[in-house]
């Protein structure tokens, strides 16, 4: 599937990793629709750079984790562009201490990174497959298959997002492709203090900086021969 001229949906699209997938392929020659939810000055300002690039850019505000505002944004997107593409991207990460977690937790986490992708892919993957061309990308975490302390809520979730990734790929073949991401240390969050300790148990020994999730989902669009996948790239996490 060639980038050019596809409209892209990146939900959480103006900040940190979404931002900069937004960006990249905006420069491949994609139409942007950035999703946001408190971030309303990044994404203005992300939708004006990305139209002086020559392409097109929307922005869409929705809690992902409101039903309500999760559908009326749906909708609010069909009517104005065709997705193409749908990358899940939007995130929350905290930690939470197993003694201390509890269902609100799971719920919280679950609505981000299971319900509102489910939601999404099931309602632009169906449109996707009548017009039999289109790609899901689920931006996952290395975590999904090797959980770490304090993080178990936030693991389980995104390896329900896993195997979310599986089903809809045997549900939308052979016509949209739908892969995952692994990512591990891309960039530090804003609220690391030591920014060497999560590279630690990392071949790499470094973080990888947004440019390599973008390489990533640009190979998965571009592949036809890809269909319910996980792309690690986590600098070697994996196999520690």
């Amino acid at each position: 599937m060639e980038i050019k001229g596809k409209n892209i949906l990146i939900t959480g699209g103006a900040k940190r990793i979404g931002k900069a997938l937004s960006l990249e392929l905006a420069k491949d020659g994609a139409n942007i629709i950035i999703h946001y939810f408190n971030s309303v000055e990044e994404a203005q300002d992300l939708k004006r750079t990305i139209n002086a690039l020559g392409v097109k850019a929307y922005t869409f505000q929705a809690d992902l984790r409101d039903e309500f505002q999760l559908k009326n944004m749906i909708k609010e997107i069909k009517n104005t562009v065709d997705v193409d593409i749908l990358i899940n991207n939007a995130s929350i990460y905290y930690p939470v201490k197993i003694e201390e977690a509890s269902l609100s937790d799971l719920d919280n986490f679950y609505k981000i990174h299971v319900q509102a992708p489910f939601l999404l892919s099931k309602e632009f993957g169906i449109e996707m497959y009548k017009r039999k061309e289109g790609r899901i990308i689920n931006i996952v975490d290395y975590a999904a298959k090797i959980p770490y302390k304090d993080y178990t809520p936030y693991a389980i979730s995104k390896g329900a997002m896993l195997t979310m990734t599986k089903a809809f790929a045997k549900e939308f073949a052979p016509y949209v492709l739908v892969n995952a991401i692994l990512p591990g240390p891309i960039i530090p969050p804003e609220d690391l203090e030591d920014k060497e300790i999560p590279l630690k148990k990392t071949v790499l020994k470094r973080w990888a900086g947004e440019i390599e999730v973008y390489k990533a989902v640009k190979y998965l669009i571009e592949s036809d021969f890809t269909t319910g996948a996980e792309i690690p790239v986590e600098g070697g996490r994996l196999i520690f």
